[in-house]
Parts: structure tokens; sequence; C-alpha cells
């Protein structure tokens, strides 16, 4: 799953009913597997925030108590089916301290799977980092380095934007 995302193609688009069902971000699903977590945008904790993922994924993640970590295995292995967001393409160089001055978009991925890890539909969506928000980065953007607290103030924006995008696919609007 980590390794070998489907195509946008490979399944049909998620229903509204498929997009409700409890979630995991691409960060989780490789700190479960106990892959290496790169070091890039695309696995960073602002763009998968842990408020996407089903309750049992935090609990596996944050145990430190072995009993509670199997608990919350089970948990997570007995969900019927579950959502993967994943983002795909990060194009949002003032919140990576790139000075580029331009609006951020990112690019991601909804992917549903059935509780045998089998790939039950794929929506492609994105957003973008509000505007107003996007200008203010760009007039404090006004040397040669990008301020830390601009970048995490846009990051903040995409983290918040993502949820807000993700609650209206949810909710039956268009992604």
């Amino acid at each position: 799953m980590i390794q070998n995302t489907p195509a946008p193609a490979a399944a049909r688009p998620c229903t509204i009913e498929q997009l409700k069902a409890p979630g995991i971000t691409a960060r989780s699903l490789i700190l479960i597997a106990e892959n290496t977590l790169p070091d890039t945008p695309e696995r960073a904790d602002w763009s998968n925030p842990w408020e996407l993922e089903d309750p049992a994924v935090r609990m596996y993640l944050d145990a430190t108590d072995d009993t509670v970590k199997r608990q919350a295995a089970a948990k997570v292995l007995a969900l019927p089916s579950f959502i993967v967001w994943r983002p795909e393409n990060i194009d949002v160089p003032l919140a990576i301290g790139v000075k580029e001055l331009k609006r951020g978009v990112v690019g991601m991925r909804a992917i549903g799977y059935d509780n045998a890890a089998n790939v039950t539909c794929i929506t492609v969506f994105s957003y973008k980092n509000d505007k107003d928000v996007s200008e203010w980065a760009q007039v404090q953007s006004d040397k040669a380095v990008i301020d830390p607290a601009v970048a995490k103030a846009l990051q903040h924006d995409l983290k918040q934007r993502l949820r807000g995008k993700v609650a209206a696919m949810q909710a039956g609007q268009e992604p």
C-alpha cells in the first residue's frame, strides 16, 4: 500500500459514503509499517493532519504500552474499510521556505480499501492556500530568506484547508 499506490484510473471514484470511512494518512501508514519516514513535504505532519484519522490509528501510534497497542491494532484491523489520505503533489514554495511568490496548491488522492487491503475507489482532488493568507505571506516575503513564521502560517492554513476540503467532500460537495 505504501510503495504501490494505484493509478487514479485504477478504480472508480469514491462515493460520499466511502469517503466517510475511517481514515489514515499516508504518513501514519508509513509509521505503522515501521518504514523510514521521508523528510519531504508530502510526508510532513501539516500535509497529513491527524484529524483525518480514525482514533484507533492515533491510539496505536501514540501507545507506549504493548497491551494498548495490541488493542488499537485489533480495532484498526477490524475496520470493514478505510480511506488513505495521500498527498501526491505539493507545490507550496513559501510554505516550505522557498522564495517563489505564488499561491500554494496541493494535489491529493483519497484511496479506499476494504479490510483485505484491496483498492475499492480513488478520488483525486486538490486544494490551495487561502488567497488572503497567500497575499499576506507574499508581502511578508520581501527578504532573501522566507521567515519561518510565514512558512508555519502557510502550513497551518494548508492543514485547515485540507480538513475543510475533506469535510466538504464527505458532505457531498465536489472534490
